[in-house]
């Protein structure tokens, strides 16, 4: 060492009271520190992935339903004004008769929204016909943006 220019350390590792086995500890801490730190920043990343993955389908279900409501406030004008122009007093609508007669007419409108991948939206589509007897109003709008799926954490367009 004195040839390549090194010099020798002055100190004496006898000096100091660390041991091997305060050092096994220490990094035992310090591997179960770092082993949650690990798990906490992919829960972490799960649920912002989640929470982007939301927001998206939020953003694109807001244009939907402003453009549906005013439609059907159209729609709903158009009724009153044909059914007060036609009403007499005697006849009551046929709409009315059928609710009044049968509680089972009645209309349950729902809606489902999420993000299915390109891949899986024709397969997708067509589940959803067959399990809806084809009752169904499937609306699509493509995301500009890849989103990382939460679960197996790829990302999908």
């Amino acid at each position: 060492m004195a040839k390549a220019g090194f010099s020798s350390s002055s100190r004496s590792f006898g000096d100091t009271h660390i041991t091997l086995d305060d050092l096994e500890v220490k990094l035992g801490e310090y591997e179960a520190d770092l082993l949650e730190m690990n798990t906490n920043s992919a829960k972490l990343q799960r649920s912002y992935n989640e929470l982007m993955e939301y927001k998206l389908v939020l953003n694109k279900a807001s244009q939907f339903f402003p453009s549906a409501e005013r439609s059907a406030i159209s729609q709903q004008r158009e009724v009153e004004e044909h059914t007060l122009g036609e009403r007499s007093i005697d006849s009551p609508l046929l709409l009315e008769q059928e609710m009044l007669t049968d509680p089972s007419k009645h209309i349950k409108l729902g809606f489902v929204s999420g993000l299915v991948s390109r891949e899986k939206s024709i397969a997708f589509e067509r589940i959803l016909f067959r399990a809806t007897r084809g009752n169904v109003f499937l609306k699509q709008v493509v995301a500009e943006d890849p989103v990382v799926d939460p679960v197996s954490g790829d990302k999908a367009i």
